[in-house]
């Protein structure tokens, strides 16, 4: 798990940003490689967030998720200092497991299974928290022939009441169970104290909601000799790997990304509901949504149109 750079919380919220913007810019590329018809742009950049919005908020919609992040971290700054108790450890939580595992080819997202995975770890930890799960390329993990392997996992700012000895233990249980397996020699559970207060939060809390600009990439961990962690790249993440990862994202809703556990379960309430107020007022001061249409059926026929038979349609579960 990455140690993070002594930023201001802003200047890393400013970086955030800035990353979601070089990801607009890389799939409008990609759209146009793909040379939609007119009818088929509309859509997409609907789907996008791009010129017109869709009535329901995604993982795909870039504009949703820029304020979603800075709406986390304005919820954060203002309440999780009231939430934790004083003396109490913070966290950032990070989990994979191997049914998270696919590929970009015949891509099966197991997404309810794996929440339930990580509320069900958060409880055994003893610790609360805001969960945020996200979809990762690993470019350079081969999956036998069969495509990119794509990666579900979780990102947890979580704080409690064990002690720090007690929470080892607990982790070491999770990790040495038949119930977390990692096939890339990496920790399924990894838990990394927070030292610096609320500012630390903060980055976190960026980080966790920061939008899929890059991949993943598999490397021998420093100080842990036979075993692996993953450090982020842009090698090898591609306009059409971006796309693909925004066609399974579009067809999950941005508010079954995030989830709460115990004492933070109010952080996820005000933080919806300033997502909606926005996109009433996105809808109403703004162009108008497009109305609804089958989002898996545009992609499959985006396909078509390019001959595509390679790529099998997003399964999420």
């Amino acid at each position: 798990m990455p140690k993070y750079p002594l930023l201001p919380p802003y200047a890393v919220l400013s970086g955030a940003i800035g990353k979601a913007d070089a990801l607009a810019a890389r799939l409008q590329r990609g759209i146009e490689k793909l040379k939609p018809s007119a009818p088929l742009k509309k859509r997409l950049n609907a789907l996008l967030g791009f010129t017109r919005h869709m009535n329901h908020l995604t993982l795909a919609d870039v504009q949703a998720r820029k304020v979603a992040l800075q709406t986390l971290f304005a919820v954060v700054e203002e309440h999780v200092a009231a939430l934790v108790p004083d003396g109490a450890n913070v966290y950032h939580v990070t989990l994979v497991d191997d049914i998270g595992l696919t590929t970009d080819r015949k891509p099966i997202i197991r997404w309810t299974a794996f929440r339930r995975k990580v509320d069900k770890a958060i409880r055994a930890l003893g610790l609360s928290g805001i969960a945020f799960l996200e979809i990762q390329p690993l470019t350079n993990y081969p999956a036998g022939g069969k495509g990119r392997t794509l990666m579900l996992n979780a990102h947890v700012l979580a704080w409690g009441g064990f002690t720090r000895r007690k929470l080892r233990e607990a982790k070491r249980k999770l990790n040495q169970s038949r119930s977390w397996r990692n096939s890339f020699g990496a920790e399924p559970v990894n838990i990394r104290r927070l030292k610096r207060g609320v500012d630390e939060m903060l980055l976190i809390a960026c980080y966790i909601s920061k939008l899929p600009f890059g991949a993943k990439y598999r490397v021998p961990h420093p100080r842990k000799p036979g075993q692996y962690r993953f450090k982020p790249t842009l090698k090898g993440f591609t306009d059409t790997l971006a796309l693909r990862l925004i066609e399974g994202l579009s067809q999950i809703s941005l508010f079954d990304a995030v989830f709460c556990i115990g004492e933070a379960k109010s952080l996820r309430k005000i933080w919806k509901s300033r997502l909606v107020e926005w996109q009433r007022q996105r809808s109403e001061v703004g162009k108008r949504p497009l109305p609804d249409f089958d989002v898996a059926a545009l992609w499959e026929e985006i396909r078509e149109a390019n001959d595509d038979v390679l790529y099998k349609p997003f399964v999420i579960r």
